[in-house]
């Protein structure tokens, strides 16, 4: 991604910042219903009801579909902020003769 110009950082910024906020957004909500469920995952574990696997598995599971909206939502922004052209998002490697 180009950073020559003042038009290029606002956009890295812009990136920057819609990916910190996402993050921090994603992690409040998952910390507060993780509390929550502590005290009937403790009683349940403790009289021998269910495993810790029959709690952990269907949040994941259902994550799944938010987690695909997510990643388009930020894909559009990317490549938005980018210009759609495909050479400034792929990835070199260094030749061999570079490495040693």
């Amino acid at each position: 991604m180009h950073r020559d110009t003042v038009e290029d950082g606002g956009a890295y910024m812009g990136a920057l910042f819609f990916a910190v906020t996402v993050a921090m957004f994603n992690g409040i909500s998952e910390l507060n219903m993780a509390i929550m469920k502590l005290p009937v995952f403790y009683k349940q574990r403790d009289l021998l009801f269910y495993p810790a696997w029959a709690y952990s598995l269907p949040p994941w599971i259902l994550k799944i579909p938010i987690t695909l909206i997510e990643v388009a939502i930020w894909e559009g922004i990317s490549y938005y902020a980018i210009g759609f052209d495909p050479s400034l998002v792929r990835q070199e490697a260094p030749s061999p003769q570079m490495i040693n």
